[in-house]
């Protein structure tokens, strides 16, 4: 009887812990915040995007896209998924709403197209309908010949500007190809929200340059953002050291691999440049890599304190980063949140709550002001 006790009570106490996981009050420099499990049961989180009615999107890597309620108490499986690459950094990446979504019901993701066993980073627009995706379209599509087999440096993020839809593409592992023009690895496109290419993109005109393309010479970017003056700022993956932010400007080359502040994962040297005429720098650079990944600029309140601060995430060092920003500059940084795990990206919520997807065990927490 009293093994069987223990045993009982054993259960009960792994229950709470995992209810429990992330439960805890935290003190900044600025201010003080709860942080609570919001949802679970993933494999790894890898984007989000809040509905009108305060639900939640989900993408899982896996190829599962979640919608759960805004109380985070239940979440519902979405069917309509497309078939994806999922191996290494590949399957379901990024997910967000249309702006007009209360009209039109239109979301986009982000995925690593499957073609045989080759693959590619594509998008997808689709209504969503009961928990269903519904009139699935690809709206931006590689042509097959740069599909491969590589598992690396998909991207990818989505952020729209009114009508424009921005997204990623990571070079592939193929890093020269970042500089090729008539790749579309290794760059930022743009492109309208039907999957059109805006007349006015930089390279639409030219025969030696693909039309979608924003910018290039990118090595993984898998942060956008736009801060409140519609300013484009990306996150993107350096190698061994030199992980980029950067602000996005129309046709402007980015570097990779002609200058980095990294040097490859066998300490061989890429570059021995960190500047070339033509060239962008960084905002800032991380060096050691703190794997960046999700990235989202927040406004108003009720975490009044950091307005107009990025929230950065870091996979390699497991936390969330505040940087502060003033006329495009970075002044200081401060780590807001040690979560112990991967943390794949955060997002605000409509209430100005902080939601954080983390990985191993594959989870969302909530961050709430604490109130005193």
């Amino acid at each position: 009887m009293l093994k069987l006790f223990f045993v009982l009570s054993l259960i009960s106490f792994l229950l709470a812990q995992k209810e429990d996981w992330d439960s805890d009050f935290i003190k900044t420099e600025l201010l003080s915040y709860r942080v609570d499990l919001f949802s679970d049961g993933y494999m790894i989180p890898w984007g989000m995007a809040f509905l009108p009615n305060g639900d939640l999107l989900v993408s899982d890597i896996s190829g599962k896209l979640y919608r759960v309620d805004n109380d985070g108490k239940n979440k519902k499986r979405i069917s309509g998924i497309p078939k994806v690459f999922y191996k290494g950094q590949g399957g379901l990446l990024d997910i967000e709403i249309h702006p007009d979504f209360s009209n039109n019901n239109f979301v986009y993701i982000s995925f690593s197209d499957l073609k045989k066993r080759s693959s590619f980073t594509s998008i997808a627009r689709a209504e969503l309908r009961n928990d269903k995706l519904v009139n699935l379209e690809t709206i931006y599509e590689a042509p097959k010949k740069h599909y491969s087999s590589s598992p690396y440096h998909f991207g990818s993020r989505i952020v729209f500007d009114e009508e424009y839809v921005f997204f990623s593409i990571g070079d592939r592992g193929v890093m020269d190809e970042a500089q090729d023009l008539l790749k579309p690895n290794g760059k930022i496109h743009r492109i309208l929200d039907n999957g059109d290419i805006p007349m006015d993109n930089p390279y639409v005109d030219r025969n030696d340059a693909l039309g979608s393309i924003w910018c290039y010479g990118n090595r993984n970017p898998q942060g956008l953002a736009l801060d409140e003056k519609g300013n484009l700022w990306e996150l993107e993956h350096g190698p061994k050291g030199g992980d980029e932010l950067n602000i996005i400007k129309k046709g402007k080359n980015y570097g990779w691999p002609l200058i980095t502040y990294g040097i490859n994962y066998n300490g061989k040297i890429i570059s021995e440049k960190t500047h070339m005429p033509g060239m962008e720098q960084p905002v800032w650079h991380w060096t050691p890599s703190i794997a960046v990944c999700g990235m989202k600029f927040y406004f108003g309140e009720p975490f009044g304190e950091w307005d107009g601060n990025i929230l950065v995430t870091s996979l390699k060092f497991e936390y969330l980063e505040r940087v502060v920003i003033k006329n495009g500059k970075r002044l200081e940084s401060e780590i807001i949140f040690e979560a112990g795990s991967r943390v794949r990206d955060v997002e605000v919520g409509p209430n100005g709550n902080i939601f954080v997807a983390l990985e191993n065990p594959g989870r969302i927490v909530k961050m709430s002001r604490a109130v005193h």
